[in-house]
């Protein structure tokens, strides 16, 4: 059996298309997968945001509550008024 240059290019050409195929299915498949990390990336974003959130509502809580007890603050504290003969000024 004698192979020819028709034979040989033509076989060629039909082992180039399927390997194109091949990686074109593989490229479909690659970019679904990027397309679902993308979207749970997105999601793991916006439970950060949320967490950040609260992290900084937190820390704002607990600040203002040790300035509070650094200042003896406490809930039943009275108003100091500048009328008051003490307090008023000379």
């Amino acid at each position: 059996m004698k192979l020819t240059i028709n034979t040989t290019i033509i076989g060629a050409i039909v082992l180039l298309v399927g390997l194109n195929i091949t990686l074109f299915m593989h490229g479909i498949t690659l970019s679904d997968e990027i397309n679902y990390y993308e979207s749970e990336l997105t999601s793991i974003e916006q439970e950060n945001i949320d967490y950040e959130q609260e992290i900084y509502k937190l820390e704002s809580y607990t600040l203002t509550a040790s300035h509070a007890a650094e200042l003896k603050f406490g809930k039943y504290n009275e108003p100091i008024y500048g009328d008051v003969p003490a307090y008023a000024l000379k």
